[in-house]
């Protein structure tokens, strides 16, 4: 609390999650993730863990800036949304909370916010298939659907159906450009993990 407070405004940013319109376990869960306590591999290892460290979606050793910003998932996802919507590709989590929405409007830039955090939400649901119950397959589309799912979940949170028609159309949009890329590229968006 003390640095929080010696950093101006640093308090400030970390209420911008408490007042997204999701439900509580997403805002905790994003705010472990800022905090970078999340219990991936490599922060599981730091209390004594002795399991393999590697990602389950590749060969590198799992962190939280490693899962969801810069595992070839991560980055199809984050690109995905750079071609949607004309976005910066984020480069950690405290750049998506902090600098990586300077110059959108307000309102607009927490719906933005909301969406980065359903797919942060799919990228942990879809690791935790993989590594407890060893789910044999897990595709990009099927991260990008599960995100896209629960964002019209939480599109029905919105105070006004302006926004949840915003959230709403994005999914749409999202879903349509992953579609458009997998029908022009076809295997290489595939990318099934056996």
């Amino acid at each position: 609390m003390y640095l929080a407070l010696i950093n101006n405004g640093y308090i400030d940013r970390n209420k911008l999650i408490w007042k997204l319109k999701m439900p509580l376990k997403i805002k905790i869960f994003m705010w472990y993730l800022l905090k970078g306590v999340v219990l991936t591999k490599d922060n599981l290892a730091r209390q004594n863990w002795n399991g393999n460290l590697r990602c389950c979606f590749c060969t590198k050793n799992e962190s939280i800036q490693h899962l969801f910003i810069d595992c070839h998932f991560a980055k199809f996802i984050w690109r995905a949304v750079q071609f949607s919507f004309g976005l910066y590709i984020p480069t950690s989590i405290s750049h998506i909370f902090y600098d990586w929405l300077q110059g959108v409007i307000n309102k607009k830039s927490k719906l933005i916010l909301v969406g980065a955090s359903a797919l942060c939400w799919a990228l942990w649901l879809s690791r935790n298939d993989r590594v407890f119950d060893k789910s044999p397959t897990v595709t990009y589309m099927q991260v990008i659907f599960k995100a896209t799912y629960w964002l019209r979940l939480w599109a029905q949170l919105q105070k006004c159906d302006e926004d949840a028609d915003f959230l709403i159309v994005a999914c749409r949009k999202l879903e349509t450009t992953v579609m458009q890329l997998f029908a022009n590229h076809g295997w290489r968006f595939t990318n099934r993990l056996e």
